[in-house]
């Protein structure tokens, strides 16, 4: 009899090992979901509101997306995205300054015996939002377009700082309230830019200021650039100390005791450089 009770417990136990082995098999036996390849930022210029858009390339198989946003390189939200979307706008989410990137990984079904969650991805391009860029991402407001500036959103002040309106050579300054029939030069924290009549600003591009004549050089975010411009292969120099400030140079030209020979256009004549190429 005890034999017989030992050998049916030995059954039980054979029974409950080979079941757990099924399940070891099991789980060894899923498929991991591939590691999402594309992470970047909407790059839609025309439409504002889509510039805080996280955008992935899809994954076959993925059930829903999980999304980390990262301020400053530390995580800030996590968001689950169902169905077969492959985007979400962190807008509401970016609500103070700083660098923000994210990445995001492929899920698998809740219990799917055939698939399990894949590895996140890597992080994305960093988006720059500036102080008034997060209060606006934060509020939502529609407001007037005419205060647009440099890196900001439409109907941010473009001068928080509270500094004059005037050319940056100290020329007559101009008021900063409504937009004015004329452009005029406008300066923030992060620098001089101009404002046109119709509210836009020259951006990555040469301008030439209607008033002066001069020509300048603005960077990505619209800020003026000074000192050596490296442009389509050739190079030109805009004097911060210059009159006006800041102004592209052409003709002789006296540069930390050296002096350089400009042609009308402001590109460097490159057989007066002065003992080899400028820094």
């Amino acid at each position: 009899m005890k034999l017989q009770n030992m050998g049916k417990r030995l059954a039980v136990l054979s029974a409950a090992l080979v079941l757990s082995a099924a399940a070891v098999v099991t789980v060894w036996a899923k498929t991991k979901l591939d590691t999402v390849s594309e992470v970047y930022w909407n790059e839609d210029e025309d439409n504002d509101s889509k510039q805080t858009e996280a955008v992935w390339e899809a994954v076959e198989d993925a059930n829903q997306y999980e999304v980390a946003l990262y301020r400053d390189e530390s995580r800030v939200a996590v968001v689950k995205v169902k169905g077969t979307k492959t985007s979400y706008n962190f807008k509401r989410k970016m609500d103070k300054e700083g660098e923000y990137s994210f990445r995001v990984r492929a899920l698998a079904k809740d219990k799917s015996k055939e698939y399990s969650d894949g590895s996140w991805s890597e992080y994305s391009d960093g988006l720059y939002i500036s102080e008034a860029r997060a209060e606006y991402n934060k509020t939502g407001k529609e407001v007037d377009t005419s205060k647009e500036g440099p890196g900001m959103p439409k109907g941010t002040e473009p001068s928080p700082l509270g500094e004059s309106a005037q050319q940056p050579s100290g020329g007559q300054a101009q008021g900063g309230g409504a937009a004015p029939s004329e452009g005029q030069w406008l300066q923030d924290a992060a620098g001089w830019w101009y404002r046109k009549a119709d509210g836009t600003y020259p951006a990555d591009s040469w301008f030439m200021d209607p008033a002066s004549g001069k020509y300048y050089m603005f960077d990505g975010q619209g800020y003026m650039k000074t000192g050596w411009i490296d442009w389509e292969n050739k190079r030109y120099y805009c004097d911060e100390k210059g009159t006006p400030s800041g102004a592209m140079v052409t003709g002789a030209y006296t540069i930390d005791g050296l002096e350089y020979q400009f042609d009308n256009s402001g590109a460097l004549v490159d057989d007066t450089l002065p003992g080899g190429s400028p820094s």
